[in-house]
Order: structure tokens, then C-alpha cells, then sequence
């Protein structure tokens, strides 16, 4: 923040941006009050200090401004950030599907580091999704080397692999959706739990399966640590999707 300090007003006006960024459904319309903030944040350097500084006491990193709204990352540490623990009751096997999934959409989507300067809308379908991971099963079983925070990457990734590769594509409910169990319905769990966080949306219009990956998303998985296992998936989606040209 600048040397002069910020008023009252100011701050008020900077905590309310900062709350429109952790309400992930909200949008900045034209004419709103998110709008508004969000324009002088991008045009004025000292009510952008201001911002800056006070996410950053609330454990908050702004990654960006795209069109779709003011993008906050949490420390790991901080009070906002997401764990698996904050989800629904999960056992060991399922923590490390639902993690591998999470991975295998960042890098289907971006496998490339000039896609994450691509604001252009990424599509993802689960069936695709699935087919993606099972074909990496391989290469996840010899993975090695440490994890950024420090924990074993490559035995987390090839645990998950194995996990992965056990359960079937399809088990189908009563009612012919899918059940817990299998991977479709895996990957369907972790794309609405996205959607929650305001990182994908349903696109109906494109099938029932497809959905968008947002800004947040893009903004978030760039920002990310990476690690072995996304960097070797990321390196398998380009050489498919060089094959495939």
C-alpha cells in the first residue's frame, strides 16, 4: 500500500470487492455495484493497494481481473482455504480419485503454458475426462520425486493411479443415473463441486456431460505449485494432442 493511508470509505469500498470475490456466483453486470469496484480496481493504483493489501491480511492472493470477476487464491494455511476434509465424508481411496480427477481436468484443459494466457473458454466432457486418466494409468504408476509441499508426489500419484484403475467406468442406481463407485461418477462430483467454488458451469446446450472451466479455474491452476504427477499429465495431453493434428 501506498505511504499515505487509506480512509475509511476506501477500505469499506475495498472489503467490499473483496467479499464479491468470495461469493463465487457473483457477477460483475454491467451497471452492478461489483461492476463498479472491480472497474476502479483495475484503473486506480491506490484503491488497488488497498485491495491487495487487504486480502492479503485475510490469507487472499488476487490473481486477476478477467470478465468474470475479481479472482482471490487462498494460502494453504489461511482461513479460506479449501480442503478435502470440507467435503463430503470420503475415504482414503476416494480422496485420492478425487484429487487425481482434479488434476486430469487442469491438465486435459491446459497442457500447455501459453494456455493459461488464453482467456478462451476451455470445454471438458467427463466421458473425454475419463478416457484421459485411464490412458495415463501407466504413465502414473512410475512416477517419482517429491511434491512441492514436500510430501511424496510420485507414491500419492501412482497410489491414486490404482485407485483409479479399480473401480469401473459404470455402475448405474435404480433410476439409471450413475452411482458412487465408479469414475464417470467421480468426475461428475468433482465438477460440481467446481461449479460450487465457481470454477465451471454446466453447458446443457452442449450436452449433458459438458461443462465450461472458468477464469477462476484457469487463473487458479496457473498459479498453482504444480507438482509431478499434473506435470507429467500435462505432458501426456500435449503429445496426444499433437498426435491427434
Amino acid at each position: 500500500m501506498t505511504a499515505v493511508a487509506a480512509d475509511l470509505t476506501e477500505v469499506r469500498a475495498a472489503a467490499e470487492l473483496v467479499a464479491f470475490g468470495l461469493r463465487r456466483r457473483s457477477r460483475p453486470v454491467e451497471g452492478s455495484e461489483y461492476r463498479a469496484l472491480l472497474d476502479r480496481y483495475r484503473s486506480e493504483l491506490r484503491f488497488r493497494d488497498v485491495v491487495d493489501t487487504m486480502a492479503e491480511g485475510l490469507g487472499l492472493e488476487v490473481l486477476g481481473t478477467p470478465r468474470s470477476g475479481i479472482v482471490l487464491a487462498p494460502e494453504p494455511s489461511g482461513p479460506f482455504a479449501t480442503r478435502l476434509g470440507d467435503l463430503r465424508a470420503m475415504d482414503a481411496e476416494e480422496k485420492l480419485v478425487f484429487g487425481l480427477v482434479l488434476l486430469g481436468i487442469a491438465a486435459y484443459a491446459y497442457p500447455q503454458d501459453v494456455d493459461f494466457d488464453d482467456p478462451e473458454t476451455k470445454l471438458v466432457d467427463v466421458v473425454k475426462i475419463d478416457e484421459f486418466l485411464r490412458s495415463a494409468i501407466d504413465t502414473l504408476r512410475v512416477q517419482e520425486g517429491e511434491g512441492p509441499t514436500g510430501g511424496h508426489d510420485g507414491e500419492r500419484a501412482r497410489a491414486a493411479a490404482e485407485a483409479y484403475a479399480d473401480l469401473p467406468q459404470l455402475i448405474t442406481t435404480q433410476t439409471g443415473r450413475r452411482a458412487r463407485g465408479c469414475t464417470l461418477r467421480a468426475i461428475e462430483d468433482v465438477l460440481g463441486w467446481l461449479a460450487d467454488q465457481g470454477a465451471a458451469k454446466e453447458a446443457p446446450t452442449l450436452g449433458p456431460d459438458v461443462h465450461h472451466l472458468t477464469d477462476r479455474f484457469r487463473l487458479l491452476v496457473g498459479d498453482s505449485a504444480g507438482g509431478a504427477a499434473l506435470d507429467a499429465l500435462r505432458e501426456l495431453r500435449a503429445a496426444q494432442d499433437g498426435a491427434a493434428r
